[in-house]
């Protein structure tokens, strides 16, 4: 695996869903009634307990740590998803595939924080938003995910994605497919 290359797509694809799923995060907060930051605070609770999750208002304690524990787990989770994408059998897929591998990886992202993690460590907002509003949220991740990798792709010359999809000329795999030319003599 390219390391500059994984740690790009993990760095861009932990900064988009970051951004998208906190977007989101605070819309869903507003059409719950609560204010703007409720969303993003509620990840602090790991560290200041169960006031967080119910903080309404813009606080350094609350609003800053929930938004910076979240971008972090925004960054494992594109991490492992940056790890799935950049298997040589991933640099064929298009942007259709992208997005389904998106999405599986927000569902999984949800499924560990919503019921498997303890209770402390999970996101916190779940306790305020519907499951309309979670799924939202989850989406917006998923959209920032899918957004970095096709962004990726479509940035990484053709030759490199095609040389990391197609066995090496000394491979004992028969040479020559649709997307793998047969090797010149």
């Amino acid at each position: 695996m390219d390391t500059s290359r994984w740690i790009g797509l993990a760095l861009a694809a932990g900064a988009w869903s970051g951004v998208l799923s906190a977007a989101a995060l605070m819309g869903a907060s507003r059409a719950n009634g609560d204010r703007t930051p409720t969303g993003l605070n509620g990840p602090s609770h790991w560290f200041f307990g169960e006031p967080a999750v119910h903080a309404q208002r813009f606080s350094v304690r609350h609003t800053v740590v929930g938004a910076l524990t979240h971008q972090a787990s925004s960054f494992l989770w594109s991490a492992i998803f940056a790890t799935t994408r950049l298997r040589p059998a991933a640099a064929a897929h298009g942007p259709a595939r992208i997005v389904a591998e998106a999405a599986l990886v927000s569902a999984v992202a949800a499924a560990v924080d919503l019921l498997v993690v303890p209770r402390r460590l999970t996101p916190g907002f779940e306790r305020r938003l519907s499951a309309k509003a979670l799924a939202a949220v989850y989406a917006s991740f998923a959209l920032g995910l899918a957004v970095a990798a096709v962004r990726e792709r479509r940035a990484s010359p053709p030759g490199r994605l095609r040389a990391a999809a197609c066995p090496s000329p000394h491979s004992t795999r028969p040479p020559g497919s649709a997307r793998c030319p047969a090797p010149r003599r």
